[in-house]
């Protein structure tokens, strides 16, 4: 197989695992609860980091472990944020500034993607919580000049009544380039501790958030 029907594969496997996310944007009526309570968001555990170099794309499912291996070593050693907690907060930040709400001065650590589950772990924190799950979060060679990197991004997105458990709103986003503009080398990616990687991700989240605070949140 050729690299670049390798790359082409390699974005459909990270595509069909966002393929059917749920969305459910805030009904306008319910809108008036929030007056007077407080948000909480979430924080989660950074998320395994796929580093797809070219080299690796050959090697199926090893091939795959080694390059979330090598990943998520850049992400310690560089010191990455999984940009979920960023959205999370500033989601909560926009829906509290809308309908007189508050934010809560802590965040809720929560490890499960069960929404009755986070509820109950929100409770006491505040009556409503905005959790943030990265789905998958790397860099990938380009299919038309390996030795080009895009970054990409995809998360979901839950507001929760954390007294009854139910799903307020969803939403999804991805940030996957379609192109090579901004694709930069992989030396440049992780020059001055990954200072380029962190930029691209930061734009990722910022449209991501964007995303969310419109077909999610009505904002």
């Amino acid at each position: 197989m050729s690299v670049r029907l390798l790359a082409l594969s390699f974005f459909l496997v990270l595509l069909s695992a966002c393929a059917t996310p749920n969305k459910q944007p805030l009904v306008d009526a319910s809108t008036t609860i929030f007056k007077g309570q407080t948000i909480v968001p979430t924080l989660r555990k950074s998320q395994d980091f796929t580093a797809a170099t070219a080299g690796r794309a050959g090697f199926g499912l090893l091939g795959a472990a080694t390059m979330i291996a090598e990943g998520n070593k850049i992400i310690e050693s560089n010191k990455v944020a999984d940009p979920a907690s960023s959205i999370a907060q500033r989601l909560s930040s926009a829906l509290a500034a809308k309908h007189s709400a508050t934010v809560a001065t802590s965040k809720v650590f929560v490890a499960t993607a069960d929404v009755a589950q986070i509820a109950r772990e929100a409770k006491q924190a505040a009556r409503f919580a905005i959790d943030v799950r990265t789905v998958t979060w790397g860099f990938m060679y380009s299919p038309t000049n390996r030795s080009r990197y895009r970054v990409f991004y995809a998360a979901k997105a839950s507001l929760l009544a954390t007294e009854t458990g139910s799903i307020l709103a969803e939403g999804f986003c991805k940030q996957m380039p379609e192109s090579d503009a901004g694709a930069a080398t992989y030396d440049e990616l992780l020059a001055s501790e990954a200072a380029l990687l962190k930029r691209r991700l930061e734009e990722a989240a910022d449209e991501c958030l964007k995303t969310l605070r419109s077909e999610m949140l009505s904002l």
